[in-house]
């Protein structure tokens, strides 16, 4: 017994525990992990493609002997199953998209409940299968990090583990979907690592995205999703042009996140609609109606990107989608469908590159190509309206295979990206995260204090004068005052200012007639904060100023006193927060077997 004992742990000790045991079992997970996330990309493309079977084309209007007119309800039916799904899980529905990848592995140390995969799988193949002008992308990417997420919870691995397999399921699905395997890997690079390019998921970033192309080859084909005729990428004079259609893509972009805009203030805040019946049934119905003038707008529009690429799509035509398609994608995904935006930019891309092109050829009788153009256009857009300018650059050459236009590709994407970041002050995934409270530039550093309104700990035990309170009587508060200062209103209640005792003492000494002057005379400004302003906001004044107490005002214009909060309540405050952020993340890292 005690040799076999002996045995087993000289045996653990040389091989199980010993670094090259640790970088083959690395090797065997990352592969196993391809496997499974190009099954999931697989799938879902099986799925989306049999629904398409299903509503597109002739065969359910000669099945059902429909006329038409049947296109304007596909959508609607799509709207009312996703809907539904909305309303009876709707803590799940608002985990989509990349976003929620992100944010779930900064939160929650990658943990994604499996329920939520299988939620993120069904609804946007509903939702595109239908007709949704979206893109499979981004709910891909959610497919393939909630398969490694779960791939680590069935295997008990550490917390940094669960965070590398999930980065590197994410980016195998997009590898498999898209058959673009170093896409794969910047894209998790790029947007689930937030450009950490240390980051340890590297290596099974890679070899996850390798395998799962390799899968996705096997069974779907090696069959290139565009086809793209004989171009001309044109002489160094043609770079303005270029130029141009950098800047026009980036200008695109802010027009499609100033519709999102417009729409998320008109739904959420004029109308107040919650309901997602409400919110997704109207759009889908205005939707199958337009539908019958521009059928080319229905589903992810791959084909409409070949008919620009080979010129089978008039002018006219073109101009035309490119602002529905930017219309249409806003106020679906702001009404609660299911989609990305990656396949969607593309096409908007394209349409932008034939519109650009053909209108200075018309107007200046420049020579441009328009298959050129379009098919840097479709980087540019990309890049701009997803915060991705090295993921662009290498998805539209590695889904063309061409090389020849590399240049302007990689010129216009950067330049529509600094467009946006320039107008937006940070790209895509910083502003959604930091509306969250995540700072990106502290590396998703979580802000506690941001979730925490100032009225939370608001003190009302303060001395308060009347703005016209004589001298004498001000005198005997003030030396009494329980935080050292007596804060001045007006006869409303506003908030006038401060008066100290250091200011009294050094007017005593300037002033011979001190016994005539009033609150009014001695106060002095302040800074104040708002009662709706988070405590971050507040306690970075008090350190900037070196105080201890800032009076809070009313968060109307009327500018009420309100009270005061301190700087040691402020503390106390985050203290508790902390605490109890990391009792939460215990129990969610003890379910997913943390070690």
């Amino acid at each position: 017994m005690k040799l076999s004992g002996f045995i087993v742990r000289a045996f653990k000790r040389n091989y199980i525990e010993s670094d090259i045991f640790r970088y083959i079992l690395h090797i065997f997970m990352s592969i196993l992990l391809g496997f499974l996330a190009g099954f999931g990309a697989i799938f879902f493309h099986f799925m989306l493609s049999s629904m398409k079977n299903i509503f597109e084309g002739n065969y359910t209007p000669n099945l059902l002997n429909l006329s038409e007119y049947y296109i304007i309800v596909i959508p609607v039916i799509g709207g009312l199953i996703t809907s539904l799904m909305t309303y009876l899980f709707p803590a799940i529905s608002r985990e989509r998209g990349v976003i929620s990848v992100i944010k779930s592995i900064i939160l929650r140390k990658a943990y994604i409940p499996l329920k939520e995969t299988v939620f993120h799988l069904v609804a946007p193949i509903i939702s595109i299968g239908t007709g949704a002008p979206l893109g499979p992308e981004g709910p891909v990417a959610k497919i393939g990090s909630g398969i490694g997420s779960f791939f680590s919870q069935v295997f008990k691995l550490s917390r940094n583990d669960m965070i590398m397999y999930t980065t590197a399921g994410a980016g195998a699905a997009i590898s498999a979907v898209f058959n673009a395997p170093i896409a794969g890997v910047f894209f998790g690079i790029e947007v689930i690592l937030l450009n950490d390019l240390k980051n340890r998921a590297l290596s099974a970033l890679i070899i996850s995205s390798v395998v799962a192309d390799i899968l996705s080859r096997a069974f779907l084909g090696d069959e290139k999703i565009f086809i793209i005729p004989k171009y001309m990428v044109g002489d160094v004079y043609s770079y303005p042009y270029y130029f141009c259609l950098a800047i026009l893509c980036g200008v695109t972009a802010l027009l499609y996140f100033k519709l999102s805009d417009v729409f998320a203030l008109f739904i959420n805040e004029k109308l107040k609609v919650t309901n997602p019946f409400a919110r997704l049934i109207p759009v889908t119905f205005i939707f199958g109606i337009t539908l019958l003038v521009f059928p080319e707008l229905y589903g992810i529009g791959y084909e409409n990107i070949n008919s620009v690429l080979n010129g089978r799509l008039e002018y006219s035509t073109a101009a035309a989608l490119l602002g529905l398609k930017i219309f249409f994608l806003a106020l679906f995904i702001q009404a609660g469908a299911y989609g990305g935006t990656f396949a969607p930019s593309l096409a908007i891309g394209a349409f932008a590159g034939f519109v650009f092109s053909s209108s200075m050829n018309y107007l200046f009788s420049a020579g441009l190509d328009t298959t050129a153009f379009a098919l840097v256009g479709m980087g540019g857009v990309l890049a701009g309206m997803n915060s991705i300018p090295l993921t662009s650059v290498l998805l539209v050459f590695e889904i063309t295979n061409d090389y020849k236009f590399i240049l302007p590709l990689m010129f216009a994407s950067i330049i529509s990206y600094l467009v946006v970041i320039y107008r937006k002050r940070g790209n895509l995934y910083a502003i959604a995260l930091l509306e969250d409270n995540i700072d990106v530039s502290r590396r998703g550093e979580m802000d506690i204090l941001g979730k925490v309104r100032v009225q939370s700990i608001l003190r009302k035990d303060m001395d308060i004068v009347d703005y016209r309170m004589p001298f004498d009587k001000l005198l005997q508060i003030l030396i009494n005052a329980k935080y050292g200062d007596v804060y001045v209103v007006d006869e409303k209640g506003k908030f006038k200012g401060a008066i100290t005792l250091k200011d009294v003492r050094q007017t005593m000494m300037d002033n011979d007639m001190v016994g005539l002057l009033i609150a009014d005379d001695l106060t002095v400004n302040v800074p104040v904060v708002r009662e709706n302003d988070p405590l971050s906001f507040a306690i970075q004044k008090l350190e900037q100023l070196d105080i201890e107490n800032i009076p809070v005002i009313s968060k109307d214009l009327k500018g009420k006193f309100k009270g005061i909060i301190t700087y040691r309540d402020i503390l106390h405050k985050y203290n508790v927060m902390l605490e109890e952020f990391e009792s939460a993340e215990g129990l969610v890292g003890g379910f997913c077997g943390r070690r």
